[in-house]
């Protein structure tokens, strides 16, 4: 995480972490708790049921009907949100400074206290149903779900994180609630807050409404298990009502606590980043004019890791391209930059580092996120050193490694044949 002023770290007197940032003159206020609970530590319980708790979470607390939880920071011009990755799951606020304190109780009591009726549960599994539905009617979002189970195959790192229509249907409201107890109550998590509250005013607003026990040493979770190696080749092709074909190719790659993660960064962005000069895109849609889309992505997990490069084309193309992309990943001199463009690249990727930073709520989850994943905070000099010494040969060896030694995935939808 690239933050120029590191938080400070504190504690409240039952152990529970907070990333306390103190900016009095400051008009706003941002905050989140982060749990390391994700889709991945849905089962026993059901895929899908970190997601489902998420919508919960906004349907009351001991002390707030439903209406009050969505309304109650809205109508002091505010916002209130949620999210789940696959080993995540994050609420977050933004407010006008003079109602820090009321978000921190917001926010506390529903991470907390949460209360839901059977009724409340049966009108969220409708709207996740739904919203299974419009993921299955994009071709980019359900390519990539099924591309996750093409590399991970039955571990839980491949579950979609809203779960299966099926999975959503045989949860009930008392399984989600025992989730919530058990397992996402039990796993770490962190709070952070950006703003103009002191140190003793943020620890006293979440004391009063987190439980009496101590956070010291979390209690049992359980075990997360790594997935199995990848082996072997595999490349698939189905017919798709689209107008269009998508396509997506990729494996396995380093953790987020893995030493080469810096590295790949850096190789994933100048092979496939959001700029129009990265390779893929400047050989595939600039010069052969073959897709009309294609990016790279690197998504490290806290034991694993995934590379993929996904792109859409013309149906008929759709054999060029992907030959095309395996001829660039498999030449040592197409797949790594040379000396000139190795320093450009880097340059690149600081870039979009030092822009990211301009957006406080996000430096926030993001301080939350590298706390849970132990890799310590950087400041935004360290980042830039730390790309700085990337050599060319680290590239030069994990591009052989993951493009060339180990399995690969591929996946192509299409409307017809060639």
């Amino acid at each position: 995480m690239v933050v120029q002023d590191l938080p400070r770290v504190l504690r409240t007197s039952r152990g529970f972490p907070v990333l306390w940032v103190h900016e009095p003159h400051h008009s706003l206020s941002h905050l989140a708790l982060l749990s390391d609970c994700g889709s991945r530590d849905d089962e026993p319980i059901g895929s899908g049921a970190t997601h489902c708790l998420e919508h919960l979470l906004f349907k009351g607390t001991e002390d707030r009907r439903p209406m009050q939880v969505l309304t109650e920071l809205e109508n002091k011009g505010g916002d209130i949100n949620a999210f789940t990755t696959k080993e995540r799951l994050v609420l977050h606020a933004s407010c006008p400074a003079k109602h820090s304190q009321a978000a921190v109780d917001l926010v506390a009591d529903m991470w907390w206290n949460s209360r839901w009726t059977d009724q409340e549960f049966a009108k969220e599994q409708k709207v996740i149903r739904e919203e299974i539905g419009m993921y299955s009617d994009n071709p980019d979002e359900s390519l990539l779900e099924a591309f996750e189970k093409a590399v991970y195959g039955k571990h839980h790192l491949s579950h979609p994180i809203l779960g299966y229509e099926s999975s959503l249907t045989a949860l009930s409201s008392a399984s989600v609630r025992h989730h919530y107890r058990s397992v996402f109550g039990a796993r770490p998590a962190v709070f952070v807050y950006h703003g103009p509250l002191e140190a003793a005013e943020v620890l006293k607003a979440l004391e009063e409404r987190m439980p009496k026990r101590s956070f010291q040493n979390p209690k049992t979770a359980p075990n997360r298990k790594a997935p199995t190696a990848l082996r072997g080749q595999q490349e698939r092709e189905e017919l798709k009502d689209f107008n269009q074909a998508y396509g997506i190719m990729g494996g396995r790659a380093p953790s987020v606590r893995h030493d080469m993660r810096w590295a790949l960064a850096l190789l994933v962005n100048w092979l496939g980043g959001d700029h129009m000069s990265a390779r893929l895109s400047m050989e595939l849609r600039e010069k052969s004019a073959l897709v009309y889309d294609i990016d790279a992505h690197y998504s490290p997990y806290s034991d694993s890791g995934m590379w993929s490069i996904q792109f859409s084309c013309d149906a008929g193309q759709a054999p060029k391209v992907r030959t095309k992309i395996d001829r660039i990943l498999r030449n040592p001199r197409l797949r790594c930059p040379g000396p000139r463009e190795f320093k450009i690249a880097k340059e690149q990727l600081i870039g979009r580092l030092l822009l990211a930073e301009e957006n406080r709520l996000q430096n926030l989850i993001g301080w939350g996120q590298a706390f849970l994943d132990g890799n310590g905070l950087l400041t935004q000099q360290e980042i830039v050193d730390r790309i700085h010494h990337i050599p060319l040969t680290q590239l030069q060896t994990i591009a052989e490694q993951l493009f060339v030694r180990q399995g690969w995935r591929s996946l192509v939808w299409r409307n017809e044949t060639p």
